[in-house]
């Protein structure tokens, strides 16, 4: 039985010493085309180098003793030459420039890259060489810079203008220009030549401000981002700061002057007085005016040629007469009189109005007191008038005798 058991380890151990198939190297190949799948200890196949590699050492192969190939790496890479220098670029080289690397191509800035952006060292023959040459790095170039409506620029007649020319424009008279002045040739996604900023527009000189006075800064004409000090016509307010600029769409920057609303204001005396005049109390408009109205047989408390807004005037009608209507009217924000102005002032007896009026005999006597009372005032309020009727007549006697 042990001679069985060696015949089965010495069977054992040369069948192990066999190699299978040979390998499969990346940089080599066996030279001759094989038909066997195992290959006894010792065996040595040749192998060549493949295209892109060249020979360093042995390229024998040799099946061990022991059913394993036995190699070294005798092939390596070959090399690109140096692809140079790029003009107004550079080259990046990723890795080396060895077989099957990359190198990269870019340019400076306002330059655009004609060519190819990157280049690999391939095999071409039984060397190996770049697959693209060095581009060319051009000057980026604008076209003519774009005209604008009442204005120019000082760029001349040229066709196209190179990276980082630059125009500059100006507004033909009484006008305005918004926007920047100067623009320049640059470079939009690394191909196209643009200008930028976007040209500037040239708009009207601003007008005058709606119900605003110049105070100060006064010129013919006003331009972007100038400054001036202003107040309200008559019968407008001002809101905010008097100091305005003149904004970029060529307007003023705020409307300040405002038509004034027209509040009430109601008058309440403490306890222990009572009202005397009107409860209510009307804001003036300055702007609007009434006519004076004229009333048969009366005159009016303040003789005046105009009236504003919110202004309130009584009728006084002559001795032994009597207002038809409301005495007492206001002149409206539409500029007519409310309520509307009396048809007159009618005769009237007004001891005996009063006397069908009062229940007894003591009101009756105070009743009359008052009457003679309101004669007596009404007699010296026609005298002062004639005075002073008196008086403007001897001032014009003066004035024609000078």
């Amino acid at each position: 039985s042990s001679i069985y058991v060696s015949l089965w380890v010495q069977e054992l151990f040369l069948k192990s010493s066999d190699c299978g198939l040979p390998p499969k190297l990346q940089f080599a190949s066996p030279l001759s085309q094989l038909y066997e799948s195992n290959f006894k200890a010792g065996t040595v196949l040749k192998y060549a180098c493949h295209s892109g590699y060249r020979r360093v050492n042995s390229s024998r192969v040799t099946c061990g003793a022991y059913g394993a190939w036995i190699y070294s790496n005798f092939c390596i890479k070959k090399q690109c030459r140096n692809p140079g220098e790029l003009t107004n670029g550079k080259v990046d080289v990723m890795t080396d420039f060895l077989f099957g690397s990359t190198i990269q191509f870019s340019c400076s800035k306002g330059y655009v890259l004609i060519g190819s952006t990157n280049s690999q060292c391939e095999v071409q023959g039984s060397e190996v060489e770049w697959s693209d040459p060095l581009p060319e790095c051009v000057i980026v170039k604008c076209e003519s810079p774009p005209e604008i409506s009442n204005g120019k620029h000082d760029g001349g007649d040229e066709d196209l203008y190179t990276f980082g020319s630059s125009v500059t424009y100006s507004c033909d008279p009484n006008f305005s220009l918004i926007g920047n002045a100067t623009i320049y040739c640059m470079v939009e996604n690394k191909t196209l030549g643009v200008w930028r900023p976007n040209p500037p527009v040239c708009k009207s000189k601003t007008h005058n401000i709606p119900q605003g006075i110049f105070i100060s800064g006064f010129k013919p004409f006003y331009t972007h981002k100038d400054s001036i000090v202003i107040s309200c016509k008559k019968g407008y307010v001002l809101r905010g700061s008097n100091l305005i600029h003149c904004e970029a769409h060529n307007e003023w920057d705020c409307n300040i002057c405002h038509t004034p609303p027209y509040p009430e204001a109601t008058y309440e005396c403490i306890e222990g007085y009572i009202l005397v005049g009107f409860a209510i109390a009307h804001a003036k408009l300055f702007g609007v005016l009434c006519p004076k109205p004229t009333v048969e047989n009366g005159r009016l408390a303040r003789e005046k040629d105009h009236y504003v807004a919110m202004e309130n005037i009584t009728i006084q009608c002559d001795f032994g007469y009597n207002v038809v209507g409301s005495q007492s009217i206001t002149c409206s924000v539409n500029k007519t009189w409310y309520p509307e102005v009396p048809e007159g002032c009618e005769q009237v007896i007004i001891g005996r109005k009063l006397m069908q009026c009062l229940p007894n005999l003591e009101e009756v006597k105070m009743a009359l007191q008052i009457y003679k009372l309101s004669l007596q005032i009404e007699r010296l309020e026609q005298e002062k008038d004639k005075c002073i009727k008196l008086r403007e007549n001897i001032f014009s006697i003066c004035d024609m005798h000078w």
